[in-house]
């Protein structure tokens, strides 16, 4: 299977819908961040990729220190920490932690245990800032086609699969959920997350005045 890099994958993404959705979710990101990070706190992003995010936020919040936890790709920019994982940081390291686009990647034992590693890591009073895809309603068949050309293999969704998704039913998740999004529901994610954590604020991506089934993107603010 092709595999574009990660740039090509997010804000350089051929489709112009694709890379507009991309980049929208990089500016609220960066936004929602700048606001919640106190003067000179600590920025742990779990789940960092290029670092992209971090050294963006840099630019606005020179004050901040940055820790960028990935244990896949290499980090392309300079001055951000690099661990391999959230074990690797000591009890209360971060101001704000965040995790863009990543949850869906895990299993439910490695959910379980981000959670766990998100309150040891977390100081008093630190929020958590978390974002993953909404793959159900009108951008589903949108992804999949935008997915599809990109990778140049077929949709991981049967028609039936499909339909069901674009109502806003559940469809039977991935069995390789490192590599599909296939069956994730936001609204499951948001069950789990509110069982560990205080849901502060939601806001929808790249069209917030709009629903989330009409939508690429959901965050949540979480109080640790």
């Amino acid at each position: 299977m092709r595999q574009p890099s990660y740039e090509t994958q997010t804000v350089q993404h051929p489709n112009p819908l694709a890379r507009y959705a991309h980049r929208a979710r990089l500016g609220v990101a960066l936004a929602l961040a700048s606001r919640l990070a106190p003067p000179q706190g600590q920025v742990v992003d779990f789940g960092a990729a290029d670092g992209r995010f971090l050294h963006r936020l840099g630019e606005r919040r020179p004050d901040l220190r940055r820790v960028a936890v990935e244990p896949f790709r290499p980090i392309a920019y300079p001055f951000i920490r690099i661990r391999a994982a959230l074990e690797q940081l000591p009890d209360g390291e971060a101001d704000l932690l965040t995790a863009f686009e990543v949850l869906e990647h895990l299993t439910p034992g490695e959910l379980a245990d981000f959670i766990r590693q998100a309150r040891r890591v977390s100081r008093p009073g630190a929020s958590l800032l978390v974002s993953v895809p909404v793959m159900q309603g009108l951008a589903l068949p949108l992804k999949e086609l935008s997915r599809a050309l990109l990778y140049r293999r077929r949709s991981d969704y049967r028609l039936g699969e499909l339909l069901r998704g674009l109502a806003g039913l559940p469809v039977t998740r991935a069995t390789n959920v490192r590599a599909s999004h296939k069956g994730f529901d936001h609204r499951l994610m948001r069950q789990t997350l509110a069982e560990a954590f205080a849901i502060e604020a939601r806001r929808l991506s790249p069209l917030p005045w709009l629903p989330w089934w009409m939508n690429s993107q959901v965050f949540w603010q979480l109080g640790l």
